[in-house]
């Protein structure tokens, strides 16, 4: 956190804005609201004449829009790492959208309106139908053309791009939103940390701030634009998701020694990294990490993960305008598995959305993507695409200890369809003397409650299972997690979302293949006391999420979880079963209460 001296005296009362953590750590400083400038542009009628002079203008700011995001690309590459820099490759795909160039250039002609009225217009009109979305990935995605949008007019008008680039010393800055290019621009030594209006944990914006180790608190909508002011004294907490506007002396103080038990705190765990995640008598939990490039391995190796619990090869495709071919997921997968150096790659299928393939396989859009044509749903459909897939991680298996999962699984019926495209698939490799492991070890994501109900079927066909709460927790309640009106339905510990995860793990036992857990449940310090009493072999989380789960479990003893375990399935309010969880947690490991979830 940076901080400085500030004058606190004659300020207005202490208030609390709420928002969401988006990047972790504490900021103390001085706001500065930034208010986006509104263009107002004006529509003009133009002669024919005028096309050629229009559509010239515009492909002019195209091409210093795009030397202006390739600069910033290679800002952030120098800064931080090439992966982070490909957050950029999104905002180049928008400007080689033809179709939108083509429906904007023939706006012009038909219209004969100037060239960025009818810009603007249509651009709206795709960022309205994104936002529209009900996948909160792609929503996001709307922030991006906002962003390339927004660059393109201010070319067209010949205005400069950024504030934050130079800022008057220390600030926190305080805006509607901050966009992906707003964050590289950020003069990284004077931003101390955003608060924004808008936005969500996964945003770009939200991305690279926790990339650059900027203090972030996202989606404030309370239009705190109105009450904090220029000059304001800030407190960013982005562990806990508020901004507390003219904090009283008593308040800066916990902060600051907040601070202070945080740095040594967080750089504690990497000093545990060699320390196995066994409890106090003598039981051992396996703690993996979920990365989404393989660029992720080095971050997983750094905080001691015992493995990859998590590949999201989905990620591969994200922004490409067709699936990766053979080649280049083989390129990938194998990558993970000799960096690894043995220990186990558990590489999950494409987990898509019908709605993310429009360009790729067929233009079909679904009023609920959750529940529609999805992941192995899909990839059943077309088995070329399937297949790719499979040979590529089947060949990458003979460079370390490759598994493959298989998400989305609701009964026996797809598994058996899958496991027979993936004979296929080993027989191809045989006949063609490509090495492979034939007796790869496949295993399932239990995320849909059907899943989790016939466990006991589907564990004498698989080698393992890894329960993703995340999709479990809101299939099982009906609840959409994304919608802040039933957001305090989502609850981990409802009764019925624990019964499933023993029902999953006693059928695991049973058949003796071992079971994971890789959603959120795994990465919160309040629920392995739960899990683990329940059974769970392994948890598989964000590297980052590691160290305190590691100490907790290292402070525990078996036979106290497990009672833990016995106690949350008597109860029938979910509260009640985390405070039980809470309460063990206090008592052995106070340090993770109060610096992972209590807060101040």
């Amino acid at each position: 956190m940076k901080s400085r001296p500030l004058n606190i005296s004659e300020k207005r009362e202490e208030f609390l804005i709420h928002g969401i953590p988006a990047s972790p750590g504490v900021a103390i400083g001085s706001a500065l609201v930034i208010r986006k400038a509104e263009f107002f542009i004006e529509e003009k009628n133009i002669s024919p004449e005028d096309i050629p002079g229009e559509l010239s203008k515009f492909k002019e700011a195209i091409e210093v829009t795009r030397k202006q995001i390739i600069s910033l690309q290679n800002r952030v590459q120098s800064m931080l790492n090439k992966n982070d820099a490909r957050i950029f490759d999104a905002h180049l795909l928008i400007l080689d959208d033809k179709m939108l160039m083509e429906e904007v250039e023939a706006g012009v002609a038909k219209e004969l309106r100037n060239i960025d009225f009818v810009f603007n217009r249509t651009v709206q009109r795709y960022i309205a139908a994104i936002s529209a979305m009900p996948d909160p990935y792609l929503r996001e995605r709307a922030q991006d053309i906002r962003d390339v949008a927004e660059r393109i007019i201010k070319n067209l008008h010949s205005r400069t791009c950024s504030i934050l680039d130079r800022l008057p010393g220390q600030r926190i800055i305080v805006a509607h939103e901050v966009t992906p290019s707003d964050t590289a621009d950020m003069d990284k030594e004077n931003v101390q940390a955003f608060a924004t209006e808008v936005g969500g944990k996964t945003s770009h914006s939200a991305i690279m701030a926790r990339a650059m180790q900027i203090p972030a608190v996202v989606g404030a909508q309370n239009l705190f634009l109105d009450t904090i002011h220029n000059g304001d004294l800030l407190i960013i907490d982005g562990y806990l998701g508020m901004i507390i506007v003219n904090p009283r002396p008593n308040t800066l103080k916990v902060y600051a020694d907040k601070e202070s038990e945080a740095e040594k705190y967080y750089s504690g765990f990497l000093k545990e990294t060699r320390l196995w995640p066994e409890t106090i008598d003598g039981f051992r939990i396996q703690l993996a990490a979920n990365i989404q490039g393989v660029e992720g391995v080095e971050d997983a190796k750094r905080h001691g993960a015992a493995g990859i619990g998590l590949f999201r090869t989905e990620y591969l495709f994200i922004n490409a305008k067709e699936l990766p071919s053979e080649e280049k997921q083989f390129s990938a997968y194998s990558k993970i598995a000799s960096d690894m150096e043995g220990h186990q790659v558990v590489i999950r299928t494409f987990d898509l959305g019908g709605d993310k393939l429009s360009e790729v396989i067929t233009p079909f859009n679904e009023p609920n993507p959750f529940l529609g044509f999805r992941a192995v749903r899909l990839f059943l459909e077309y088995p070329h695409f399937m297949k790719t897939q499979l040979r590529a991680i089947l060949r990458a298996s003979a460079f370390g200890n490759v598994k493959i999962m298989f998400p989305m699984i609701s009964g026996c019926e797809e598994l058996d369809r899958l496991t027979a495209i993936l004979e296929e698939c080993k027989k191809e490799l045989r006949v063609s003397g490509i090495p492979h492991n034939d007796n790869i070890d496949v295993g399932i994501m239990i995320e849909i409650p059907s899943a989790a109900i016939m466990a006991d079927s589907l564990a004498k066909k698989v080698k393992f299972f890894s329960i993703g709460t995340n999709d479990l927790v809101q299939y099982t309640i009906a609840v959409d997690r994304t919608n802040e009106k039933v957001a305090h339905l989502y609850q981990p510990t409802h009764p019925a979302v624990l019964h499933l995860i023993k029902n999953v793990v006693s059928a695991a036992k049973a058949n003796g293949i071992w079971v994971s857990v890789c959603g959120e449940m795994a990465s919160d310090p309040r629920y392995a006391p739960i899990l683990i009493g329940l059974g769970v072999n392994e948890l598989s989380m964000s590297p980052g999420a590691i160290g305190p789960v590691r100490r907790l479990i290292r402070r525990m003893k078996m036979h106290e979880a497990e009672k833990i375990a016995s106690s949350v399935l008597l109860v029938d309010d979910a509260k009640e079963a985390l405070r039980i969880s809470e309460e063990m947690i206090n008592s052995v490991a106070p340090d993770i209460v109060r610096m992972s979830f209590k807060g101040i």
